[in-house]
């Protein structure tokens, strides 16, 4: 037990130091910097004198809505934290917070419990499979290959982790030395992808401007392109965007279930070369992004000269199979509604 809980800390000093020095100025790298903390504090809780094991229970309870943000800050096209899946992530946390010392002298009645404590348990498997849930719809959408992968490795790893830590906790469907198990495998293997990842695990897109993201690196090209010459990336570079901007004025976003295969397919431009395009030329990491954003333009220039055409017409002819996938993308990127923008334009 002690051999586990020593490689443990051991590792999961390794990462906050890692992470304190590459990583603190993105808000996702500060986020994980409160996760080892959370996890150190799982990790040590049994070892903890008991007049303070009040402090690192508190916590460890904090992991599952920490998880929660890390794939809203990652993984989610535009962050939505003041969602209800905000407010259950900030709940599990706070609530057995303040219930603790309540519990501890015997104060709460059966109504406070369950709200203190029960409520608390439920929302943290919700918020934990609500956050493994973007890692599966949106990691496909990432323009870059190899920080999708590390992405999607980095978070299972974590997520799989935390998901066994939550349940075992709630249940108690453990013994002690899971702790160390569950903490040294996961801290193990998050430091290998850290450091052979470093530069595509935790770079957030939603903090840089289309100019940063345009100037970083993107995926290796595959070997039949790395023949060109400087002058002929370039020639072939225009081009494409040349392609990609006369298929986009004719409209070709409005294909529904759209795809970058189709997309590649209706350009003759290969996969490969159409991400370089969209993620360094145009400064989009997300696909579906860099679509609803000329669908929405689309729209919105249409509720606004075609006041008779109804919105769900329009939501149809840009390309959106449901009004309510429309209504969606639209807030997102406009900060409100396509009934309540075209009220407000139209006075």
């Amino acid at each position: 037990m002690l051999i586990l809980t020593g490689f443990g800390l051991a590792c999961l000093l390794q990462l906050f130091v890692i992470s304190l020095r590459d990583f603190r100025h993105l808000l996702v790298g500060r986020v994980f910097l409160l996760v080892l903390v959370a996890s150190a504090a799982y990790l040590v809780n049994p070892m903890v004198a008991p007049e303070w094991r009040w402090l690192t229970s508190d916590i460890q309870t904090a992991l599952p809505g920490l998880f929660w943000l890390m794939c809203q800050l990652i993984f989610a096209p535009r962050p939505n934290w003041k969602s209800i899946w905000g407010a259950m992530a900030l709940y599990s946390f706070v609530a057995p917070a303040l219930a603790r010392p309540l519990t501890a002298s015997g104060q709460l009645s059966e109504i406070g419990l369950f709200f203190g404590w029960e409520l608390g348990r439920y929302f943290e498997y919700v918020v934990v499979l609500h956050g493994l849930s973007y890692v599966v719809r949106h990691w496909r959408d990432d323009l870059v290959e190899t920080r999708r992968k590390a992405r999607l490795g980095f978070l299972l790893v974590i997520g799989g982790a935390v998901g066994v830590a939550t349940v075992s906790l709630n249940l108690g469907l453990y013994h002690e030395s899971v702790r160390g198990v569950v903490t040294s495998v996961a801290a193990f293997v998050t430091l290998f992808c850290l450091v052979r990842s470093r530069e595509g695990i935790m770079e957030l897109a939603v903090s840089e401007s289309p100019a940063e993201r345009r100037s970083e690196n993107d995926e290796p090209e595959p070997a039949d392109a790395k023949g060109l010459s400087d002058g002929s990336e370039l020639g072939a570079r225009d081009d494409d965007e040349r392609r990609l901007a006369d298929a986009m004025a004719a409209g070709f976003y409005r294909t529904e279930k759209l795809t970058l295969k189709k997309l590649s397919d209706a350009t003759a431009i290969p996969e490969y070369r159409l991400r370089k395009v969209i993620n360094q030329t145009l400064g989009y990491r997300n696909f579906n992004d860099y679509i609803n954003q000329l669908r929405v333009a689309d729209a919105a220039e249409r509720l606004l000269n075609e006041l008779e055409v109804p919105v769900l017409n329009i939501s149809l002819d840009v390309g959106y199979r449901t009004l309510s996938s429309f209504n969606r993308a639209f807030r997102d990127i406009m900060n409100t509604t396509p009934t309540e923008f075209r009220q407000r334009q139209n006075g």
